[in-house]
């Protein structure tokens, strides 16, 4: 699947509510990067993430900029020395961050890979939706276990073994599966390559 996402993949979902507020954490930046691919180069594997702006009736929301930003494969985010992983890249670098704005219906989309893990968080990506210059929504999303068992058996997550903490003992993520921060993955074909297709809608106030 390399085409454009379009309203009837995301109608399957199951899910028309409004996300959780949960923690920026401790590595966001005020910059943005608009910009679809975001993975700089980096190992790991390619993963779509597709997201839908909806208001609480699920309504498309137009125009909405749609913030993202995660760990690399070995657990280290970029911009910051965060003691997370098998590296840590500082100040100046801007990996797996980037911004996109939603068209009329009201989707987005970025080309990055599947997040590695460090200790003490769930599987995760950040997620910020900024309309009219307001943050509307400040959360986090999360990943099915079975599923990213499967990618952490591949190189290069292999060397870093499985996550140590599940969604359920993860002191931040509350109950992805109810609470709509879950994301919808398969395999699926990028424009990176054999990976995978994640997907969710981000159900917002605009104000």
């Amino acid at each position: 699947m390399t085409g454009a996402l379009g309203p009837a993949d995301f109608e399957g979902l199951g899910t028309c509510m409004l996300l959780p507020e949960q923690m920026a954490g401790p590595f966001p930046l005020d910059e943005q990067f608009d910009r679809r691919d975001i993975t700089e180069g980096y190992p790991g594997q390619p993963m779509r993430l597709g997201l839908r702006v909806i208001d609480e009736s699920c309504l498309p929301i137009a125009g909405a900029a749609v913030e993202v930003w995660h760990c690399d494969a070995t657990g280290d985010y970029s911009a910051f020395i965060d003691d997370g992983g098998g590296k840590d890249e500082g100040a100046g670098t801007t990996f797996l961050r980037g911004t996109q704005s939603t068209g009329d219906d009201g989707i987005v989309e970025f080309l990055t890979i599947v997040p590695g893990w460090y200790t003490g968080r769930a599987v995760h990506v950040h997620l910020r939706v900024h309309i009219e210059g307001n943050i509307v929504l400040t959360s986090q999303m999360y990943f099915d276990a079975d599923y990213v068992a499967g990618v952490y058996r591949t190189e290069p997550y292999a060397q870093f073994g499985p996550p140590d903490t599940p969604n359920e003992q993860d002191a931040i993520a509350g109950k992805p599966g109810t609470d709509g921060t879950l994301l919808h993955t398969r395999d699926a074909i990028t424009s990176g390559g054999q990976g995978t297709l994640a997907l969710l809608n981000l159900g917002v106030k605009p104000s």
